[in-house]
């Protein structure tokens, strides 16, 4: 007879498979233990997205997820969708092997709403219906509410159920326009929301600030005006945002159109968060770093992860910065070569693990100083074009002054590579001769050595045979 894992060892293997749908549903066709314990983990989140245009990002409709869903609806919710003919006698004789609607810990108003368009083409009904019996079940833990066309305006919060459904509610998404009751309502039902994401519409409804201040330990914020829209002023909310000074650890801010997000007290609120451990600023507008000199006299003295995605603050604000709060960063990410501010990364962050930059062609000793003092660095982000130092010079660096625990560059081609085949095979027999030798990482985005692609793959390969390349990917990017 063979031997069958206990369930709480299988649910503990499937955990690992949460975002491979694939390898899961496989799990639940092997027998009915499998599939009790896969079903849970495949029905956790549902709302899978792709982009579609210009990085917006909408639902990928798989029909038989609202079928499904219908089939766990009540029959008192079956047979008033039947009476107004949105459902045939088919569609409300089905019976669910699952409660498969109280596993669903995210929901998404939005995708709820496209799914039901995309399939049903428009039914507001059949939208109320799964939003009540989604209110019955246990509770949620991540809602996401964004206004756009597609979002069916239903009070959802005033169902039966929905306190106790929302009350241990964790993370919430959402748009800052939603009406100002649906805010207030929340801040009656939930208090410990740990992760908050806003998205920036024309419009921020009053009782946004209720929201927030009601929370008890918000730790992650995330707050973002990604399209175009007219000139907001979001002021009204930095006092409650400030009331989590302590108890938040992580701050993103997305900001790619330049309006009043210069005013100094909209970027100086980030003063009071001392304890930060990760800050990520991605502002496509140098005018946005207004302000940010105040940040020059902070101290984050828990500060792990620095990223300026896009635009950075002025060399001198940015060096303090470093000078201040660089002891303990782990990653940091600036997307420049300012030789200064790169030298200052070499001297106050020792502990760095993880580096993105831009390193001049004439700067190798840039590179050399930062990999001779940052004993824990393990990778290193950057590009290859002009002016920028050569992939031929770059490896030859890492090859000869990295530190014992680096395996991993990422090397994204704006032009055509200039590696040849004697480049490979220098680097990688250096490779293989250092002590401690660990497997090298290499990840090329963009054009990798067409010309010598042929006989590169062939050093790729051979030392992948021989365990010195841990991990080789080429990933092709368009060129506009």
């Amino acid at each position: 007879m063979p031997c069958q894992l206990p369930a709480d060892c299988l649910n503990e293997i499937f955990e690992y498979l949460e975002k491979d749908k694939v390898s899961l549903y496989s799990c639940s066709l092997v027998n009915r233990l499998w599939c009790e314990i896969s079903v849970r983990i495949l029905w956790r989140n549902i709302w899978i997205t792709k982009s579609i245009t210009h990085g917006r990002r909408r639902l990928k409709v798989n029909p038989s997820i609202i079928n499904t869903l219908i089939t766990c609806l009540p029959n008192d919710s079956k047979i008033h969708l039947f009476e107004k003919k949105i459902l045939n006698s088919t569609q409300i004789s089905k019976t669910p092997l699952f409660d498969y609607a109280s596993f669903c810990k995210v929901l998404s108003i939005n995708d709820i709403g496209q799914m039901i368009v995309d399939v049903f083409k428009n039914h507001k009904y059949l939208a109320k219906e799964i939003m009540k019996m989604f209110m019955t079940k246990t509770s949620l833990k991540k809602l996401s509410y964004y206004t756009d066309p597609n979002t069916i305006n239903l009070s959802f919060l005033r169902y039966p159920g929905a306190k106790d459904y929302l009350s241990n509610l964790s993370k919430l998404s959402c748009s800052s326009d939603i009406k100002t009751k649906f805010f207030y309502m929340l801040s009656q039902m939930c208090c410990n929301i740990q992760s908050l994401t806003i998205e920036f519409k024309d419009i921020v409804s009053n009782d946004l600030k209720i929201l927030i201040s009601s929370q008890n330990n918000l730790k992650y914020l995330s707050l973002s005006r990604t399209r175009t829209y007219n000139t907001i002023n979001w002021t009204d909310i930095i006092p409650s945002l400030a009331e989590h000074s302590k108890s938040l650890t992580r701050l993103k801010v997305h900001w790619r159109k330049y309006d009043y997000w210069n005013r100094t007290e909209q970027l100086s609120f980030i003063t009071t968060f001392t304890n930060l451990q990760e800050l990520v600023l991605s502002f496509h507008h140098k005018d946005c770093f207004v302000g940010f000199n105040k940040l020059q006299y902070i101290t984050f003295s828990q500060l792990q992860i620095l990223k300026f995605p896009y635009e950075y603050p002025e060399d001198d604000v940015l060096i303090k910065l470093l000078e201040n709060s660089g002891k303990n960063l782990k990653e940091f990410y600036i997307n420049s070569s300012s030789n200064l501010i790169l030298l200052t990364v070499a001297e106050f962050c020792p502990n760095l693990k993880s580096l993105y930059a831009l390193f001049n062609y004439d700067k190798i000793e840039t590179l050399k100083a930062i990999l001779n003092n940052c004993q824990q660095l393990e990778s290193i982000e950057t590009r290859y074009y002009f002016s920028l130092l050569s992939e031929r010079e770059l490896l030859g660096t890492l090859a000869k002054y990295s530190p014992k625990d680096f395996y991993r560059l990422k090397l994204t081609n704006y032009s055509d590579s200039h590696l040849v085949p004697g480049d490979l095979e220098e680097f990688f027999t250096n490779w293989k001769n250092r002590v401690p030798q660990r497997p090298f990482s290499f990840i090329n985005k963009g054009l990798f050595g067409l010309e010598n692609r042929e006989g590169n793959m062939r050093v790729i390969e051979k030392y992948k045979k021989l365990g010195i390349i841990k991990k080789f990917e080429t990933i092709l990017i368009t060129l506009y």
